[in-house]
């Protein structure tokens, strides 16, 4: 995945220094130093793989074949929704490319749940805004003040004041959802609870060294406190706490990093997390 990454990055680059011409596939291949040593075959399925993921996220490289053009070759095109990014300040072409990989990894298997989708946003206005909602959980009528969402074993939750009690709803099973009109109706903060699910773990805390863009990558399948970290070019070296038990062992198996120090009664609870005790 890294390499990938890094293969689109030096492409949009290699397209935006030569934008007055197209390019042919022998002038990629051997401006492009991850190509260069591929045969034919290994540089066709790379090129299109790269070509597809640029695709999704705004860079289109489409093969100019005119008779009335002037020379043949790829082009970039399709980058508005990008320039448009670019205008702003602080984007991070990267992380922009990084973050919408993990979110077509890890939701995608999920994309049949239209609804939940479709109710997301309205749910994130109603949080940023601290607007009160209603709809129908279990044929019941709930009036709640939504704080926060949480991605957790493939289901979305909403957490939410009901009552003055903090409680967890599936996403899945919210009918009628309709939202108030009225802003800042309250003061509560997403930090000031835990989901049904962190209620019964406890903190673990783990100091590891990791490949910089894994991390960057799979550090959004799970939530975690960051208590200290110090990165180079390739690797970061962090010391986090967290309670998403799962999410943590999920990271571990993905990223593979080099484990530094967690003390024996934090991995006894990753051990009993990995035997679903």
């Amino acid at each position: 995945m890294k390499n990938v990454f890094k293969r689109c990055l030096k492409l949009i680059a290699l397209f935006d220094s030569s934008n007055t011409f197209n390019l042919d596939s022998n002038y990629i291949k051997d401006n492009i130093p991850e190509y260069r040593n591929l045969n034919d075959s290994a540089y066709k399925r790379s090129f299109e793989r790269d070509k597809a993921l640029l695709k999704e996220v705004g860079f289109n490289l489409e093969y100019e074949n005119d008779k009335w053009s002037v020379e043949d070759g790829y082009k970039l095109k399709g980058t508005n929704i990008i320039l448009d990014l670019q205008s702003k300040s602080g984007f991070d072409i990267e992380r922009f490319i990084n973050t919408y990989s993990v979110i077509k990894k890890y939701l995608s298997p999920y994309l049949q749940l239209n609804k939940d989708l479709k109710v997301i946003p309205i749910l994130n206005t109603a949080i940023k805004e601290r607007r009160r909602i209603s709809f129908i959980y279990n044929d019941k009528l709930r009036k709640v003040y939504p704080l926060g969402l949480r991605f957790h074993a493939g289901i979305w939750y909403l957490g939410a004041d009901d009552g003055n009690i903090v409680k967890t709803f599936k996403i899945n099973t919210i009918e009628n959802l309709k939202i108030g009109n009225k802003e800042n109706l309250h003061t509560k903060n997403i930090s000031e609870f835990n989901f049904s699910w962190e209620n019964m773990s406890s903190f673990i805390t783990v100091e590891i060294i990791s490949d910089n863009d894994l991390h960057r990558v799979h550090s959004r399948i799970f939530n975690f406190t960051e208590v200290s970290s110090k990165e180079n070019e390739e690797n970061i070296t962090i010391k986090l706490k967290t309670n998403d038990h799962h999410g943590l062992i999920k990271y571990l198996l993905l990223v593979e990093p080099k484990l530094l120090n967690i003390n024996k009664q934090d991995k006894e609870a990753l051990k009993r997390a990995i035997n679903g005790i």
